[in-house]
């Protein structure tokens, strides 16, 4: 039988009982599960988030990811079933997620609706550094440099390449950016793509090509270089009749993000150079190590005829395998007596055949002869280092002899016409002796016409002469100022940067601007120009090539040329480019 406390009992202990399972229902009406609770860094994961009951038709807020994840997709559908005849409906979401940063993450509780996901714990790893195709993967990453840069010189051209094989279709991907301190870094031509075999199996080979310039001796690391994409989904491998793929299909959708295939990410091994100084046996002033360098002359007409005051254009093509023109120095064509030089704006180029650049700089040249006679145009040389045959070489332009006839129309080009043969007659007695007059007046009017000819050509050539210095002298006096505030901005960052480099090509740049006539070449050149900072100046030139990383404080440089290379006087610097070499370091 049963007493009044006892049926009050069973009461209170059925409504806990009721009260309980509502509280699980109540909890277990979301939940959130992932694909794998551990993954390397560039992987991605797949979050499932299921909803029934009041949650029904309510989206996630997703917004609580943002702090260690990119949401890459989301998908959803929905599932109706029916559990001992009654009817159980269930919304389903998966969810690609890309984590920001590589430790111990938490996927925390998501709120939908009047509930929320309980939170999860995920592992990021860095991605391991794969050596080789023996284990079979399907997708590695090899980098080298080849023979010609395995022990470069400073400046010296290095061949690096990265060779990706894969093995399964990739749905898209790319590299990542190379970038290397101390080091001018330039991409060489497009992609190369075919077919090997690595361990018997076949791959498919993507290469790419770099050239890479280090700037200063001593070791140089070339970082791994990562290739972040996709691997295209095989549906057939997950299900197993095509049957089971189109049930998948309606579940998740066309858009199911496991269809758009797994996100990977594979690096290739850092590589560490030992770059040598510019040899001790190397006692030219500029310095470039290529391997090979050519100098070509050519006339506008071959071979030239010169005549005073007429200008002859010579071009000058000075060609190096291995450095990039910015690299290559003015070519200094030296002057010579009774001869006008009156140089253009130098030409740079450059190319690549897809393992090596060839820069150019090309210089264009008019020599105006201001005398007749015989003169001798010096050679022209330019001192480099033979990286293939590891000594130092040099490449000339010999020295030319050449004749300079009189300007077109002068006396001694065009000979005065022979007079006639004098009539004269001998009288008896006295009688003076006669001569033909008209022949005399017909020579007279003949040499006037030759003297009226002879001033018109040497005023054409004066005015052609003027056209031409006018022409010259009036471009660059349009650029001078732009050129001036650019060469001024570059030497202010170089200084901020302490990059000595850098500020003497910047200095140099604004010493053309400032004497753009005869522009100092060099350091030392420059210093016997200026009025002011000539121990800063010596203090870079000694900087530039230190074998080791010696400091460089760019800060009394900077205070000292900010506002200009002189003060307020102009010196001439023509004394000063004759008595030194016109060879100078240039950086890029």
């Amino acid at each position: 039988m049963v007493t009044g406390s006892n049926r009050i009992l069973m009461q209170s202990i059925a409504l806990l009982v009721a009260l309980l399972v509502s509280a699980q229902t109540l909890r277990a009406d979301v939940r959130a599960s992932l694909d794998h609770n551990s993954i390397y860094d560039g992987d991605t994961v797949t979050l499932t988030i299921e909803a029934n009951g009041e949650n029904m038709g309510i989206e996630p807020d997703l917004s609580v990811l943002e702090k260690d994840f990119s949401v890459l997709g989301k998908n959803s559908s929905r599932r109706l079933q029916f559990i001992n005849g009654k009817r159980a409906d269930r919304h389903q979401w998966q969810i690609e997620l890309d984590p920001l940063r590589m430790g111990t993450l938490t996927i925390p509780a998501i709120p939908i609706g009047n509930s929320a996901t309980s939170p999860l714990t995920l592992k990021v790893s860095e991605q391991p550094v794969i050596q080789d195709a023996g284990a079979g993967q399907p997708v590695f990453i090899k980098a080298e440099v080849d023979d010609t840069g395995s022990s470069p010189f400073v400046q010296q051209q290095i061949h690096y390449i990265v060779r990706m094989y894969y093995r399964v279709p990739l749905v898209e991907g790319g590299f990542s950016s190379l970038e290397i301190a101390d080091a001018l870094v330039e991409r060489l031509d497009e992609d190369k793509q075919h077919t090997t075999t690595v361990n018997g199996k076949p791959y498919r080979l993507l290469e790419r090509h770099y050239a890479i310039f280090p700037e200063k001796s001593g070791p140089l690391t070339i970082p791994s270089i990562a290739f972040t994409g996709r691997i295209a989904a095989d549906t057939r491998h997950r299900s197993g009749s095509r049957q089971m793929d189109t049930m998948m299909e309606r579940f998740f959708g066309s858009n199911n993000p496991l269809n758009m295939g797994k996100r990977i990410r594979v690096r290739s091994q850092p590589l560490t150079l030992n770059v040598k100084p510019r040899p001790a046996n190397y006692r030219s002033e500029h310095w470039l190590p290529s391997a090979e360098l050519v100098l070509q002359d050519s006339w506008e007409q071959g071979p030239p005829a010169f005549h005073v005051g007429e200008p002859v254009t010579r071009t000058i093509v000075l060609r190096a395998k291995g450095l990039e023109s910015s690299h290559l120095p003015d070519i200094s064509i030296p002057g010579t007596e009774n001869m006008r030089l009156y140089p253009e704006q130098a030409v740079t180029e450059n190319r690549t055949d897809g393992k090596w650049i060839f820069g150019t700089r090309t210089q264009a040249i008019a020599y105006v002869p201001s005398r007749p006679g015989r003169v001798s145009l010096p050679e022209i040389r330019i001192d480099w280092w033979d990286t293939t045959q590891q000594r130092p070489r040099s490449t000339v332009l010999p020295a030319r002899e050449i004749n300079v006839l009189p300007a077109a129309g002068s006396v001694a080009e065009h000979a005065a016409p022979a007079p006639r043969n004098e009539v004269s007659v001998q009288q008896d007695g006295n009688e003076n002796i006669v001569t033909d007059i008209g022949t005399s007046t017909s020579f007279m009017q003949e040499a006037v016409k030759s003297r009226k000819l002879w001033l018109t050509v040497g005023l054409f050539t004066l005015l052609a002469a003027l056209l031409l210095l006018y022409r010259k002298h009036l471009q660059p006096k349009k650029r001078v100022i732009s050129a001036a505030n650019h060469a001024r901005r570059k030497l202010q960052k170089a200084c901020k940067q302490n990059n000595p480099q850098t500020a003497a090509r910047a200095l140099l740049d604004r010493a053309a601007s400032e004497w753009p006539d005869q522009p100092p070449l060099t350091l030392g050149a420059l210093a016997h120009c200026v009025d002011k900072g000539i121990d800063e100046i010596h203090e870079l030139d000694r900087a530039l090539y230190a074998e080791e990383n010696s400091p460089w404080n760019g800060q009394a440089l900077w205070a000292i040329f900010r506002q200009g290379l002189h003060d307020g006087k102009t010196k001439d610097t023509s004394s000063v480019v004759d008595a030194l070499s016109p060879l100078y370091p240039h950086w890029g």
